[in-house]
């Protein structure tokens, strides 16, 4: 199995199921963290403008994606059950 297979088979088995909000808190305190480091180690290696790309950038990202596991968490995935 692959690293691809197993992102698709995580993605799959977390989309398929309601989100607690613990789950939902997990994943904003773990969104925080990645766009504090990432934009850390881009104002390190590249600059402060880069860096703010960057935060922006995963800001974005992120922000669909915390919205979009509340939402399914609140409505569930039904079509992912087999």
């Amino acid at each position: 199995m692959g690293i691809i297979d197993r992102f698709e088979e995580e993605y799959l088995d977390v989309s398929s199921t309601r989100a607690s909000v613990r789950e939902l808190l997990e994943l904003v305190g773990g969104a925080v963290l990645f766009v504090v480091g990432a934009s850390a180690l881009a104002y390190y290696l590249l600059g402060r403008q880069i860096a703010v790309w960057v935060a922006g950038g995963l800001i974005v990202i992120f922000a669909i994606t915390v919205v979009s596991q509340a939402y399914w968490a609140v409505t569930g995935r039904e079509d992912y059950e087999e």
